[in-house]
């Protein structure tokens, strides 16, 4: 506990510019991914918390709690790594941008025979 009290002193103000590119990255998969559910609902989703807050709560608030649980802890990983944040904040971005491109065209553009043999695959 320590460690994240010392840690967050000056947080906001070292990573603005990241903390801004992952909120943009994450709201853009939390509505692309509002967006695929509404036509193919939560089993499709790959994340298993998201699918599971979306199949308890819906194809619109279930993105929305699992995002904000996804974002906190998001947070809460990089107070406590500081160190690490900037490692671990690019990929993050990335990947959420990844999945917004994925959820809106991707998913019709690029769905190879493996990936749908592994979706039939997923419980």
């Amino acid at each position: 506990m320590i460690r994240f009290r010392e840690n967050r002193i000056g947080y906001v103000r070292e990573f603005r510019l990241l903390l801004i590119l992952v909120l943009l990255a994450s709201l853009a998969d939390m509505v692309s991914t509002i967006y695929f559910m509404q036509s193919r609902g939560p089993g499709a989703e790959g994340h298993p918390a998201v699918r599971m807050f979306s199949e308890a709560y819906g194809p619109v608030f279930g993105p929305v709690l699992g995002k904000a649980v996804q974002f906190l802890t998001l947070i809460g990983v990089t107070v406590f790594l500081r160190n690490w944040a900037k490692f671990i904040f690019i990929p993050i971005i990335i990947l959420y941008t990844w999945a917004a491109w994925y959820n809106v065209w991707g998913y019709e553009l690029y769905h190879p025979p493996l990936v749908q043999w592994l979706e039939q695959l997923a419980i």
